[in-house]
């Protein structure tokens, strides 16, 4: 692999790291004192100008519940097949119509989303 292969894998992380860390709704100060870092660190990291470290990685992925695989790759693991729709259906059981509707537009919005868009 060459350097602007790299290159550009590190920007497609930085990428992912920036839109977990919005999703989950932290601030980069907040990531940056998790990981013991300067917010400008932070910032490098979400750029792409900085290297992540293995342990700064594995703290991230805990922090945004997120996969060290799909932080690195994008890749999502594998649904579970039957046992994870047993699981859907048990944790939407009772649930009322509006909030049925709520769950629908996430999972329309989640679909739509540039992760999930991509071909793998």
């Amino acid at each position: 692999m060459n350097s602007a292969q790299k290159d550009g894998q590190r920007v497609e992380m930085a990428e992912r790291l920036r839109l977990a860390r919005e999703y989950v709704g932290l601030t980069q100060e907040e990531v940056a004192g998790a990981l013991g870092l300067s917010r400008p660190a932070v910032t490098k990291i979400e750029s792409g100008d900085r290297k992540v470290e293995s342990n700064e990685l594995n703290i991230l992925a805990r922090l945004y519940r997120r996969t060290m695989e799909y932080l690195l790759t994008g890749k999502e693991p594998a649904p579970k097949g039957p046992e994870q729709l047993a699981f859907l259906a048990r944790a939407i059981k009772g649930l009322s119509r509006r909030d049925l509707d709520e769950v629908a537009r996430f999972a329309e919005f989640l679909k739509h989303s540039p992760k999930a868009t991509r071909k793998e």
